[in-house]
């Protein structure tokens, strides 16, 4: 009896392991958009910089910015939330009016082919980063722009602010003293022999 017992067990253990693995292995819709444990929509955007935890993560579709650095347990101590980038993937050309500008400087100059073209709109004239001040929002000022709504596949990028540059430049600095001076040291006492 007890081996049949052990025997029921371990094809219930077999049977159960495969299915778990290809779970598992289950690919994200080509949209980027994955259907979550609570049935809600999700997709897989990125964090770099200056945040706790950067990395890959899967929110719902409805995140914001302020949303997925909360996600990465909010910035370092080191971030410039005024200048955070948000690069996303186009499908066609956005152009702003920057890009329009220049399009039509560049038409009345009668630089402009089909060929030509398409290479503008598909690199200068395309807005494919963003840049966010996420501090003024923060601070509560009326005229501050909402936090952007992600899509599948962006990424933020939270830049260093200008006090870890200066700290750091101070950092240098020090070192470059403290070498200079024991050389200063070293001179003297190889003159003084």
């Amino acid at each position: 009896m007890h081996r049949l017992l052990i025997v029921f067990f371990f094809l219930a253990v077999l049977c159960s392991w495969p299915v778990a693995g290809l779970q598992a292995q289950e690919k994200p819709e080509s949209s980027g958009y994955l259907l979550g444990d609570e049935t809600k929509v999700e997709m897989i955007v990125h964090i770099w910089g200056e945040v706790r935890r950067p990395g890959e993560y899967r929110v719902t579709y409805d995140t914001d910015l302020l949303e997925l650095i909360s996600k990465a347990e909010g910035p370092t101590s080191n971030a410039d939330l005024s200048r955070i980038q948000l690069t996303r993937e186009t499908e066609g050309w956005n152009l702003n009016a920057e890009g329009l500008k220049k399009l039509v400087e560049e038409a009345q100059a009668g630089r402009i082919t089909g060929e030509r073209l398409d290479d503008l709109l598909a690199s200068r004239f395309s807005e494919r980063v963003s840049i966010y001040d996420l501090e003024r929002y923060l601070e509560n000022k009326k005229d501050a722009q909402t936090p952007l709504e992600l899509h599948p596949g962006d990424v933020v990028f939270v830049p260093k602010n200008n006090w870890y540059l200066w700290r750091e430049l101070v950092r240098v600095a020090h070192e470059v003293a403290v070498i200079a001076s024991v050389y200063v040291y070293y001179l003297r006492a190889v003159n003084n022999d």
